[in-house]
Order: structure tokens, then sequence, then C-alpha cells
């Protein structure tokens, strides 16, 4: 690890802790949270609960609940390609992880018409008094990863 520049050692922790943050709270409310790996579990035990399986959920709801699992791989493979130098790749695995999200937000937007006013008061909950440990630490880690994720350019030698 000496031989690690500064900025290496910070973006290989900014991703260690993208990882990290899948495993915290993302969703609390009263005493019920999860995390985003979690969250299959706890969807299948409802909807057998309600006497259905994952089977009778859509495709593009399943997409959904499985992002945690998608987003540890993506950060996963995200680690190991900055581990190796290979920064490029790594840029394109976290890129990945915007492009699953965006697609799961594509393709659920009309499903999200009937959620009403989220903007607090009297109208009902804010989303971010919902939102766990997890989710912010999964934003700051994500953004600052991006920011220390660079090539790392050879010391020119300057003769004199």
């Amino acid at each position: 690890m000496e031989n690690l520049s500064q900025n290496k050692k910070i973006s290989l922790g900014l991703g260690a802790a993208v990882l990290i943050s899948l495993f915290l709270p993302w969703f609390s409310y009263a005493v019920f949270s999860t995390s985003l790996i979690g969250m299959p579990g706890l969807i299948s035990d409802f909807s057998s609960f309600f006497g259905g399986g994952m089977d009778d959920i859509p495709f593009k709801i399943q997409l959904a609940i499985y992002m945690g699992y998608a987003f540890f791989i993506l950060a996963a493979v995200g680690l190991y390609f900055n581990y190796k130098n290979d920064i490029q790749k790594a840029k394109l695995s976290y890129y990945a992880m915007v492009g699953y999200f965006a697609l799961v937000i594509i393709l659920n937007i009309s499903d999200m018409g009937d959620m009403g006013d989220m903007g607090g008061g009297d109208d009902g909950p804010s989303i971010f008094s919902f939102l766990g440990m997890g989710f912010y630490l999964f934003i700051a880690s994500y953004i600052g990863n991006l920011k220390y994720l660079k090539e790392e350019s050879d010391t020119e030698i300057i003769e004199e």
C-alpha cells in the first residue's frame, strides 16, 4: 500500500465505502429499516405473507428490488479495476450504476404518477424522512469516488 498515491488510497477507501453503504439502512420508518441488499428478502417475505411469490411481481419492479445486488456487483468490479489501475473500466462500472438506476426509473415512471406530493407538511411525508444513513453514505462516497478516480500521470523528469 505504500506505493499507492494519495488519490488512489482515497478512491479505494471511497469504493469500499460504496460497498459498505449497501448493507447499512437505506430506508427507515419508525422501527422498520432495511438496507438495499436486504430489500429482496423483505419483499419476498411480504409477498409470501400475502399469498404470492416473487414470480407474481412484474419484471420492471423486480429490477428495482434487485438494485442492491446489481450495485454490489458493479461497485465490486469498479473497486477491483481501480486497484488494478484500469481506471476507464472502473469508471465504466460506476457509470453503469447510474445507467441501471435510470433504467429502473424509466421503466417504472408510469407507476410513480400516483405517489402524490412528497413535499412534506400537511400533504404527506417527505421522502427525505424515510431515507437512512446508507443512502447518504452511498451518495457521498459515490460522488467522492468519481472525483478521486483519476488516471495517474508519471512524474516528468526535469533535466538540469
